[in-house]
């Protein structure tokens, strides 16, 4: 079950052009190009006429034009034209029309009631187009149910282990502490005098590290990490200390599959194209290394889904997050209950 009254990222702002593209969301077949003004357009990717997918069609100035039979929809999906045919068409012949809005890089769909669609509630991710900061990232699709990644990103004791020859280094003597609000999480992870990760030493560091991650997520599927590195100096040197933050949106394309939007940002060296590279590049592997590991995990799921979970300390994020989501669901169920 998703949460429907609510924003997700469909795309990355690079994606989007006169051209459609084609992609499911919570299980909605969902097409989306640029009018002629820039902004995004999102319809329902199946033709009111023969149910073939819009994005194999045309963007016709603001309209969309099926590429079957011609048909051509406005932007709020009204078919206003039949090719052929002087009769003004059928009122049946319309598809779903989705709030639409580009933000912070990423075009951002309400799969819900439309008139709750309120763009001020969309997370605040700035630092993927703040110019103080650098940012890169990409679209990665996993195989998997979105909220096991959520799990994934809320426990972070998995780092020591998945991510061990990239990100990961042995942080088990991390305290953790939980400040969970009425509609977010928030969890500090802080770590003292542990191995210097790699990806740390491959920009120089010592041996030996503090780290700090925090990390906050906002339902149904943000999750940002915010991690300052700092060295353990020796011989009183000052040590080096380095500030990034991690965004996360993980999109359902199903209940089995999902998009991943990720983005590494920092506010430092921030015109150095080689460093964001690099930083593209050690990601990846890393989030590469989380597909592998989830994807498996799913698998093993589906085997059995009657097996239960054993759940420990570590786990207190990822617990705190699906009694959140129960409660958000719950909700949405109640008002369309008594709508």
């Amino acid at each position: 079950m998703f949460l429907r009254n609510a924003w997700y990222v469909a795309a990355e702002a690079c994606e989007l052009t006169r051209e459609p593209l084609g992609r499911v969301v919570l299980g909605d077949p969902i097409v989306l190009y640029r009018k002629e003004d820039g902004s995004a357009c999102a319809l329902a990717d199946r033709c009111a006429h023969r149910r073939a997918p819009l994005h194999k069609g045309r963007v016709v100035g603001d309209t969309l034009q099926c590429g079957y039979h011609g048909f051509v929809f406005d932007s709020a999906g009204l078919c206003i034209e039949i090719p052929g045919s002087d009769i003004r068409p059928p009122v049946t012949a319309r598809v779903r029309s989705y709030p639409a809005c580009e933000r912070h890089r990423y075009i951002w769909i309400w799969t819900g009631d439309p008139s709750l669609a309120d763009p001020g509630t969309i997370p605040d991710l700035r630092t993927n187009d703040d110019p103080a900061w650098a940012s890169t990232g990409e679209r990665m699709p996993i195989a998997a149910d979105y909220l096991l990644f959520v799990d994934n990103l809320l426990d972070l004791s998995h780092v020591a282990f998945v991510h061990r020859g990239t990100i990961g280094s042995d942080d088990s003597a991390a305290s953790l502490r939980l400040e969970g609000g009425k509609e977010s999480i928030r969890l500090v992870r802080e770590a003292q005098s542990i191995p210097t990760p790699p990806l740390y030493l491959k920009q120089g560091f010592g041996p030996r590290a503090n780290q700090t991650k925090v990390i906050t997520y906002l339902p149904p599927a943000s999750v940002t990490i915010e991690i300052t590195t700092t060295e353990v100096s020796e011989n009183g040197s000052t040590p080096r200390s380095k500030h990034i933050l991690i965004i996360n949106v993980i999109t359902p394309e199903t209940e089995r599959t999902s998009h991943y939007f990720w983005a590494s940002t920092r506010d430092f060296d921030i015109t150095d194209a080689e460093l964001t590279s690099f930083f593209n590049r050690e990601t990846r592997k890393a989030f590469l290394e989380d597909q592998a590991i989830l994807e498996a995990q799913q698998r093993s799921i589906d085997l059995d889904p009657s097996v239960p979970d054993v759940l420990v300390g570590v786990d207190v994020g990822p617990i705190q997050a699906r009694k959140l989501m129960a409660r958000l669901l719950e909700k949405e169920s109640s008002l369309a209950c008594t709508s």
